[in-house]
């Protein structure tokens, strides 16, 4: 069974809002002595040029609940609002939505959902950058600290690290990557609402999303340990390399090699399913 991964997830269900909104403020009438110049009227916003383009969410009508003889895999079909909420009233929507997957609410333990939608956008968006601000992130932070292993003068990762992210690899695993693009189209016209609140008014949130997706796959596959520097009070890699990856990428590195494999399987499904909506 395909899956989904943790960026998906949290890319769908994987979703910002760093709190930017637009505010606009009228400019004051006045009166002129002189005949006023006409002024040419203002130029429509220019429409995204979108490469890889998200359907229209299809509702499909409930299949009938099996007999109480059948023996049947649980379903992990989506539940979906027949009408979108506005991205301010979002929240119990998608959580919902979100839910449907799961047997328990365990997702809620690892996920922010207040304004859900908004930090996934604003999330994705800055992966690709040098710094992701955290106050922003709808994922909870793991637990304990960044551990280290080596020496004073050669200090390096430790794989005590690893188990710190080994539940949310774990969670990525249990997504069913068709109900999680179900919820993603279906929510689509809102992610790219906040997409736009960030400033972004002539993109296409799902083509940022494919782009996000590639540089993530070309994280180098370092073997473990990772050699590692500390200039200051922080730790840095050693390799000047790895220093100047992306911040999703150094997200990648420090969940270790075997887990970043998984995860790295997991989004080659997930690109590929996204930039084959229009398809299906």
């Amino acid at each position: 069974m395909n899956r989904t991964s943790l960026v998906i997830f949290i890319l769908l269900v994987s979703i910002g809002a760093f709190g930017l909104a637009n505010y606009f403020k009228d400019k004051p009438t006045q009166e002129l002595s002189q005949p006023q110049q006409l002024t040419p009227p203002p130029k429509p916003l220019k429409k995204p040029i979108v490469h890889y383009p998200v359907p229209e969410p299809v509702l499909e009508q409930p299949s009938p609940p099996p007999k109480q003889n059948d023996s049947v895999v649980k379903s992990q079909e989506p539940q979906l609002p027949e009408s979108l909420p506005s991205i301010h009233e979002s929240d119990q929507s998608i959580q919902s939505s979100l839910g449907s997957l799961f047997e328990n609410n365990n997702f809620t333990k690892l996920l922010f959902m207040d304004n859900f939608i908004q930090k996934f956008v604003a999330t994705i968006d800055n992966l690709p950058e040098k710094r992701l601000p955290r106050a922003h992130l709808p994922i909870k932070a793991p637990g304990g600290k960044f551990l280290v292993s080596g020496t004073v003068e050669a200090p390096q990762t430790s794989s005590r690290n690893n188990k710190r992210y080994s539940s949310y690899v774990i969670f990525l695993e249990s997504i069913d990557l068709n109900s999680a693009m179900k919820i993603y189209t279906h929510f689509y016209p809102l992610f790219q609402t906040a997409y736009e609140q960030l400033g972004y008014q002539h993109a296409y949130f799902n083509d940022r999303l494919v782009y996000v997706l590639d540089n993530l796959l070309e994280t180098p596959n370092t073997p473990d340990p990772i050699q590692l520097a500390q200039p200051a009070v922080l730790f840095t890699y050693a390799d000047p390399q790895l220093e100047r990856l992306s911040s999703g990428q150094k997200v990648l590195l420090r969940i270790g090699q075997e887990q970043r494999q998984k995860v790295i399987t997991i989004l080659k499904q997930y690109r590929k399913a996204l930039t084959n909506l229009q398809l299906k």
